[in-house]
């Protein structure tokens, strides 16, 4: 299974989600969806956004995330709920 991507959930660089979109939550926390935006610590890699999403699964017309998804600076996205997302 592949946990869905929230606010605050980890990326392969260290870097964290930090928006998502607040009308939909799983267990208290915003899932995020391509365009939403994340940190990462690298060099270089300041302003990464989410650009992979499950093109079946949309919120407000984006696509959602789930674990294993990348982002503008070739992280992948990491669920701290590995179990609850779409197999």
């Amino acid at each position: 299974m592949r946990g869905v991507i929230r606010i605050d959930d980890s990326t392969s660089h260290g870097g964290r989600v930090v928006t998502g979109r607040e009308g939909s939550t799983v267990m208290g926390r915003a899932v995020a969806c391509v365009g939403d935006r994340c940190t990462c610590p690298m060099n270089g890699h300041e302003h990464c956004v989410i650009v992979e999403g499950d093109e079946g699964v949309r919120i407000e017309g984006r696509a959602v995330a789930f674990d294993g998804h990348r982002t503008s600076c070739g992280a992948t996205l990491i669920s701290s709920i590995p179990t609850s997302g779409r197999v």
